[in-house]
């Protein structure tokens, strides 16, 4: 879903969900939100339970693990589905903490290339940065104790994204550099990569126009 407001419609897409009285979402919400008018627009009922998370520095499987056994301790039932309301980081924890309450063991046994067997929760992202590419990514990038390596499934991937460009307001200038260049350099990867073909070409060619259009130009509907 994406347009301008349609933060507004998170209540009626998840709702349907919510098919006992038990059932429970889980909103995983960068910190930087803490006390800020987006945390009170959440649309959370009784049961619900809110995550602050810390993206300061890149999530750790062990940050993961920990994320995981608060829900479990909160309660017993899987929820009915975790939100991930944030950037890149925010998005990658709510997308491995998903797949993580369905997989046993530890978040650092699953670095790598289809090593997921059971499906994920359902889980949501709320990009409130844009050109970090999480939320349409198969992969959950996190810091082990061994090495930094994504957790790569088609289990990984969002069941459903919701971007609305007032979320991008008030984001600061090297933040908005910062994911400018990361959405700048997939671009040029994918341009340049060994696999191109003329489907993900005229993909790549349309995304890199249109993110040097973003940032480079000032058009009024650049968020959008």
């Amino acid at each position: 879903m994406f347009g301008r407001g349609s933060f507004n419609q998170l209540g009626d897409v998840i709702g349907e969900r919510r098919t006992t009285a038990d059932s429970f979402f889980v909103f995983i919400l960068d910190d930087v939100f803490s006390g800020k008018p987006l945390e009170g627009r959440l649309p959370m009922q009784g049961g619900d339970l809110l995550l602050p998370v810390n993206v300061e520095d890149e999530p750790k499987t062990s940050y993961i693990d920990h994320l995981v056994q608060k829900i479990r301790d909160y309660s017993p039932a899987v929820p009915a589905g975790i939100i991930g309301i944030g950037g890149g980081s925010a998005m990658d924890i709510a997308k491995a903490v998903s797949l993580m309450l369905t997989n046993p063991g530890s978040s650092a046994d699953y670095q790598g290339w289809d090593l997921i067997k059971n499906p994920s929760v359902y889980h949501v992202a709320v990009p409130t940065l844009a050109g970090t590419g999480a939320e349409i990514s198969r992969t959950a990038i996190l810091t082990g104790p061994v090495k930094k390596l994504g957790i790569n499934s088609d289990y990984t991937l969002f069941d459903q994204i919701l971007l609305d460009p007032e979320l991008l307001a008030g984001v600061p200038n090297d933040q908005w550099f910062y994911t400018g260049m990361d959405c700048y350099i997939h671009d040029i990867e994918s341009l340049h990569g060994t696999y191109i073909n003329e489907f993900s070409k005229a993909y790549g060619e349309k995304s890199l126009e249109l993110c040097r259009q973003v940032f480079l130009e000032d058009h009024p509907d650049k968020d959008d």
